[in-house]
């Protein structure tokens, strides 16, 4: 027992009140930077969770028609008849002769 009294005088000389309250505020200080430390590892902060999802689907959506606009502007065009077109469209002419034949067939029955 006597070894232990002497080592324990020995540990507590060099001890005073102010060297114990540092070092208490020290352990203090360390587990709190653990906790910190302990509470962004476990946490889902930057996972995803501080996303707008409405956002990120009004992005894709922009992403997506951007997109299909560059493909509209890729699409080939077909190309403009050289020939040119009709005075009037066929069917009226075909109804205009229609009716000139008609026409002759009445004065000629009369």
């Amino acid at each position: 027992m006597g070894y232990a009294a002497q080592a324990m005088k020995k540990v507590h000389e060099n001890m005073d009140l102010n060297k114990i309250d540092d070092l208490m505020q020290d352990i203090t200080d360390q587990q709190n930077v653990a906790q910190e430390i302990s509470e962004a590892i476990s946490s889902r902060a930057g996972f995803g969770d501080e996303f707008d999802e409405d956002e990120l689907m009004a992005e894709l959506e922009e992403l997506e028609q951007e997109e299909m606009n560059k493909r509209m502007a890729d699409v080939r065009l077909p190309s403009v008849p050289s020939t040119s077109l009709p005075s009037r469209p066929a069917s009226t002419r075909k109804r205009v002769e229609d009716e000139e034949d008609m026409k002759h067939l009445a004065s000629w029955a009369s």
